[in-house]
């Protein structure tokens, strides 16, 4: 797994761009030029899983997964495919924070959460690194 956060923007124009639909919402995805490249060269599809993480505070994030697990995936085209994953703490302490580096989590699965969709992604490829970022 490859965490790449939702605060840094990929900032470059995106040049490119397709549709996800997630929880019945049509999602722009863009991509730049780079990432584009990268993901012509790879092998075998990204997949993204954007989450949406309640816990002490609300934060987002982008990480690149092996697999979808059990998530229906939203696909963009044959080599990009991504996924919305609304999760919240089980705990709020800063002790398991240190020792874990983040609170326990569980997936919300609720009718107001299968409702959620990101408005838009953005996905860029700088110094061999995927950066993502999406709205709400």
């Amino acid at each position: 797994m490859t965490a790449i956060t939702g605060v840094e923007s990929p900032g470059r124009a995106s040049r490119c761009a397709g549709l996800a639909r997630i929880n019945g919402r049509e999602v722009p995805v863009h991509w730049t030029e780079s990432a584009e490249r990268a993901l012509r060269a790879r092998g075998e599809p990204l997949i993204l899983e954007l989450e949406l993480y309640f816990s002490c505070l609300v934060k987002k994030a982008v990480h690149v997964r092996a697999s979808a697990g059990a998530h229906r995936l939203a696909w963009v085209d044959e080599r990009l495919a991504l996924y919305f994953r609304p999760v919240t703490s089980t705990a709020c302490s800063w002790d398991t924070v240190e020792r874990l580096g983040r609170q326990p989590e569980t997936e919300i699965d609720t009718a107001v959460a299968a409702r959620l969709a990101p408005r838009s992604v953005s996905l860029d490829y700088r110094e061999g690194r995927w950066i993502g970022a999406f709205s709400l």
